[in-house]
């Protein structure tokens, strides 16, 4: 079995995309494919077609062909178990089979096909081996794109902090009467003060060490009727950070007969991290149908890893992930063997660490379609027209049977054409803008008051449809279960398994496009 060409073309013969496995020119397969239509018209067969010393092996697809360009001493079963194997991945990788779409997917289609067949021959693969090649490598380029992002927004943060920092401590030298590069002695280049000269002065008095900025917490949320009010606070401006930077409190100086004494060594690791601390991120994707249904769901989740002491990094993370349906993956230098025998997240390379900087990375990252159980929580949506052009519209919620925990931060955004809404109940915690409404639910949980609600209101509108879709968001922290069953069992040495490290360990299911359509 040799196969020259695997393309897909229209039904006049037009090539769409073709790829050859053998030295065949370009040329010479557009002109096979330009005969083929012609060919298959007089034939009794309906899966191949022989034209001088070449076989066409071929099943229409919607209004296009895929083509298999066989030699005439090939297998015909072997060829038609290959071209079903590759309808399968042209239906799995473009959402509607046409040309526009074909060429958008051109490349990862193309890269199935060297899959597939190689060198003219069929590789002994299944679809979901098939699948599973071609997200491992972008896979790695986002995980790469992530670690480097992380690292610009580091550094950009930290080169604000310091030059806060250095402005404020110009500020405290000016307050005390020193010249403007009195500050100095506090800069993060010279963290150490030096003694002064001998002089015939009496020594000045050492400068007090400059405590961090404290800033004021903001109010609580108010309940109750909150209309025109604006996502921004006033916390959230400019002016308010400037007035909170203000309020420091500086101790007064106090003299000493000495020299001052050479500033503390500034420690290696991250004040803000100090040990090992581990975030499992769930993130839930769903579309709900108005009458309570879940038409789709998806999750996806990670486990970040945090050190900020450099005596912690060669370590070993034992888990548990075995959940079903579940893709797991693990980062690039995590050993992959020691993953799938033992469920244990290490390095590829014992002897080396891993950074211990305190800036997340991630280790693993899993992702499957979710059950319908999974969805913790579901829409009833009523409508009853009301005066001309308005409707009494009724939203209600319930969470799923399976559901435990506790459900913060829920907020239910649901567009308007206009301002003109009203609602009746002051109980209810909600905000109103020019173009949508939101409906603010400060707790769910599944064994209380809250485990179902209402929400009702006036709007105006000209049919139901101008309500969506709505927007639903939500927090799950520190739940029971995942949909991943991802949970951390234990962090240990990686030269000794003995050796136990103390870690902390969070976990957070977060809601991102999870619509009501």
């Amino acid at each position: 079995m040799v196969v020259l060409a695997a393309s897909i073309c229209s039904r006049g013969g037009k090539a769409i995309i073709s790829r050859q496995f053998r030295d065949l020119p370009k040329e010479k397969v557009a002109g096979l494919l330009a005969i083929f239509p012609k060919l298959i018209q007089g034939s009794k067969q309906h899966t191949t077609v022989e034209h001088d010393n070449v076989r066409y092996v071929y099943q229409p697809l919607e209004e296009l062909y895929v083509v298999l360009i066989t030699n005439r001493q090939s297998n015909i079963l072997q060829d038609i178990e290959t071209l079903r194997l590759l309808v399968q991945v042209v239906t799995s990788l473009v959402r509607v089979v046409d040309e526009r779409e074909i060429l958008l997917a051109a490349f990862d289609l193309l890269g199935a096909f060297d899959e597939v067949v190689s060198q003219g021959y069929r590789e002994n693969l299944s679809l979901q081996q098939i699948q599973t090649f071609l997200e491992m490598e972008s896979h790695e380029e986002k995980i790469q794109e992530i670690i480097e992002r992380n690292k610009e927004l580091e550094a950009t943060e930290d080169r604000k902090r310091k030059a806060k920092q250095l402005e404020m401590q110009r500020k405290e030298a000016a307050k005390r009467g020193l010249p403007g590069n009195a500050g100095g002695h506090g800069s993060f280049q010279a963290p150490a003060f030096q003694a002064p000269a001998p002089s015939f002065v009496q020594p000045a008095a050492a400068p007090a060490p400059i405590p961090e900025t404290t800033h004021k917490p903001r109010a609580p949320r108010g309940k109750g009727m909150q209309l025109g009010k604006k996502k921004g606070g006033f916390d959230d401006s400019p002016s308010a950070s400037l007035l909170a930077n203000a309020d420091i409190a500086v101790p007064t100086p106090k003299p000493k007969p000495q020299a001052p004494p050479a500033a503390a060594p500034v420690p290696s690791y991250n004040p803000e991290v100090q040990g090992v601390h581990l975030t499992v991120a769930e993130v839930v994707t769903a579309t709900l149908g108005r009458d309570g249904s879940v038409k789709s769901a998806e999750v996806k989740g990670d486990v970040q890893l945090r050190i900020g002491n450099p005596d912690h990094t060669k370590i070993r993370i034992a888990l548990e992930a075995n959940a079903p349906g579940v893709r797991y993956r693990t980062h690039p230098n995590v050993d992959k063997g020691l993953f799938s025998s033992r469920q244990i997240i290490g390095l590829k390379d014992p002897s080396r660490g891993f950074p211990s900087n305190g800036a997340a990375l991630g280790v693993l990252r899993y992702s499957a379609n979710a059950p319908e159980e999974a969805v913790p929580l579901t829409f009833n949506c009523w409508f009853a027209k009301s005066d001309p052009g308005f409707y009494d519209v009724t939203l209600e919620y319930e969470v799923s049977e399976g559901f435990t925990g506790k459900m913060t931060n829920v907020s239910v955004i649901v567009p308007l054409v206009s301002s003109n809404a009203h609602i009746s109940d002051s109980s209810i915690t909600w905000d109103q803008f020019d173009d949508h409404l939101e409906w603010i639910i400060p707790e769910i949980t599944a064994d209380g008051d809250t485990s179902t609600g209402a929400f009702e209101f006036t709007a105006e509108a000209d049919q139901e449809d101008e309500f969506f879709p709505m927007e639903v968001s939500f927090t799950l922290n520190d739940p029971e279960t995942t949909v991943g069953n991802v949970k951390i069992l234990n962090v240990f040495s990686a030269t000794a398994e003995d050796e136990n490290i103390p870690y902390q360990e969070v976990t957070r299911v977060t809601s991102d496009n999870y619509q009501i359509v």
